[in-house]
């Protein structure tokens, strides 16, 4: 009984290695009734893709703010509108700060007219009165050094003689009575008359008035003639006539031989001086204004007349329309195969239509995780495109890694992988109306394909039966 029940598992045992061994061998069946699809295999162009989906984003989009915080005077642009760099879009209340650059502009100008001015070249006109303003202050230099004037020593001695004509006059005047007196006996005694009566002549007993008046007239001019012709040097005019001379001399001086490096220094601080202090009143100003920084489109306004900036949020957004891209999250086994200037092929949700060139332009080097889910971000640059494209549209990107010419190609349709072993079969025909499954080896692969590199040759006949077509139990029973 022992010995019947040991054979009893041996039998069993054997038929169950044999049927495991037939399940996994290739198994020919009669199904030309049950094919679902069928292709021939050929030798065809094949591109090796990793795709990804993600949103389109305009590869500039900035928030742009004022930096002051006055009242919004001007909104010059709407939602939507196109604008071009260097655009003004908004202003504020500047009022004070355009008074302040038309001040540093009027100073500028001012230090800039003096600075011409200095180096320009002199002119002929201006040499010569230089030259007749120091022949001047020479001139007043000399008068006020010499001992003194000789037209004034002159007058005072004339006026010293007139004032003893005075005195002379007033004697004779005192002295005529007397002589006529004298004249009147002198002829009566020739003509031997009795002498008419005379008063008695003595001129220091008559000494009137103005004779005593002349006689301090003239003592004063003679004194005064004296002091004319013995004046000392006026040394407060000889000081200021030799400071104005000292001045023109300089002032000659410079015009012949151009401004000294000092004065040529100080001239151009004052000038850049003058210089910075505009600029920092127009970059004040500036300030009051929301320029462009680029072509673009507005896509949005946060500004009130009247009413100061926000602060919480950007016065205008701007978004560049010329260019966008979408970064796609890739996962780590796929990431090794991707470079940047790769090619890349977008389709779009709101576009089904519609398919844009890219490119690869950046790839992350550290990674993102989402639990055990491991990506790299990858950019990809779309090329430029008249296609109705905005950003926040949907697109899925499909990235080429490769591209063979000569490949022997199969849809991943027709493949069956063992998930025991993960080895691949294909179904193919044998003979007529019948089919057989065959190992295949597989090369590279995309989404929707795989390269065969062994097992099949280009024209052989492949079909996709149902599932259950390859029974092995079946299969031997025919």
């Amino acid at each position: 009984m022992r010995i019947v029940l040991v054979l009893l598992v041996l039998a069993l045992l054997g038929g169950g290695a044999f049927w495991f061994s037939q399940s996994n061998q290739p198994v020919a069946v009669q199904a030309d009734n049950l094919i679902e699809d069928e292709i021939r295999v050929d030798v065809r162009e094949m591109l090796v893709t990793v795709s990804g989906t993600g949103p389109v984003s305009p590869t500039r989009q900035v928030g742009l703010v004022f930096e002051l915080n006055t009242p919004v005077s001007e909104i010059l642009v709407q939602e939507g509108q196109p604008v071009r760099a260097g655009d003004v879009l908004a202003r504020l209340d500047t009022s004070d700060l355009q008074l302040a650059v038309q001040q540093a502009q009027l100073n500028f100008d001012a230090q800039q007219t003096s600075y011409d001015a200095l180096i320009a070249p002199p002119r002929d006109v201006d040499i010569a009165a230089a030259e007749a303003s120091v022949q001047a202050a020479q001139a007043q230099s000399a008068a006020a050094a010499s001992s003194g004037d000789p037209n004034t020593a002159e007058i005072a001695a004339l006026n010293a003689q007139i004032a003893g004509n005075t005195v002379w006059q007033a004697q004779l005047a005192r002295d005529l009575p007397f002589a006529i007196a004298q004249q009147a006996i002198d002829q009566s005694a020739e003509l031997g008359l009795p002498p008419p009566f005379a008063p008695p002549n003595n001129p220091a007993d008559n000494v009137t008035d103005s004779i005593i008046n002349a006689e301090n007239g003239q003592e004063l001019s003679t004194i005064n003639a004296e002091s004319a012709t013995n004046r000392p040097a006026d040394v407060a005019g000889l000081s200021a006539a030799n400071a104005q001379l000292v001045s023109a001399q300089v002032q000659l001086d410079r015009l012949l031989n151009g401004p000294t490096d000092l004065e040529l220094q100080l001239a151009t601080v004052q000038l850049e001086s003058a210089r910075n202090r505009l600029a920092q009143a127009q970059v004040a100003l500036s300030r009051g204004e929301i320029v462009a920084p680029f072509n673009g489109i507005v896509a949005s306004t946060n500004l009130v007349l009247g009413q100061a900036p926000p602060i919480n949020q950007p016065a205008i957004e701007l978004i560049d329309t010329s260019s966008y891209y979408v970064d796609v999250a890739v996962d780590e086994t796929d990431i090794v195969q991707l470079q940047v200037g790769q090619e890349v092929m977008l389709r779009f949700d709101a576009l089904p239509e519609t398919g844009v060139e890219g490119v690869v332009n950046r790839v992350a080097l550290t990674p993102t995780r989402q639990g055990q889910l491991v990506t790299y971000l990858v950019r990809v640059s779309l090329n430029p495109t008249l296609e109705p494209v905005r950003a926040g549209m949907t697109a899925t990107t499909t990235i080429i890694v490769n591209q063979l010419s000569d490949a022997l190609v199969v849809p991943n349709r027709f493949i069956r992988i063992d998930r025991t072993t993960g080895g691949a079969f294909v179904t193919v025909e044998s003979q007529p109306g019948a089919f057989e499954e065959i190992p295949v080896g597989l090369g590279v692969r995309n989404e929707n394909e795989s390269q065969i590199v062994s097992g099949l040759e280009a024209g052989q006949r492949i079909v996709l039966l149902p599932r259950g077509a390859f029974n092995p139990i079946d299969a031997n029973a025919n």
